[in-house]
């Protein structure tokens, strides 16, 4: 099974970018959709944090790619390219 962690960070101090703030929860929501809908086996999980706040929402592929700034235009781009990757497993 492949594996996506997507952040869903809030930071609350005034002014601080998060993944939250910047959609990341509807994001999570349309990724677990999407996955449902193709029949895909992939797990989604929602982080708390990734460390990568300036350029969230990100996105990564567990034991792969790195996607910053993902919208919910970029979900079947991303899925494509985690299907497209190899397994060791």
């Amino acid at each position: 099974m492949k594996r996506l962690a997507i952040c869903i960070n809030r930071r609350f101090e005034s002014g601080k970018p998060s993944c939250a703030v910047r959609g990341s929860e509807a994001l999570a929501d349309a990724f677990e959709a999407a996955i449902a809908e193709r029949g895909l086996d992939i797990q989604l999980m929602r982080l708390p944090c990734m460390g990568l706040c300036e350029v969230g929402p990100n996105v990564k592929e567990v034991g792969g790619d790195l996607w910053s700034e993902v919208s919910i235009a970029d979900v079947d781009l991303i899925l494509d390219a985690v299907m497209g990757h190899d397994s060791d497993e």
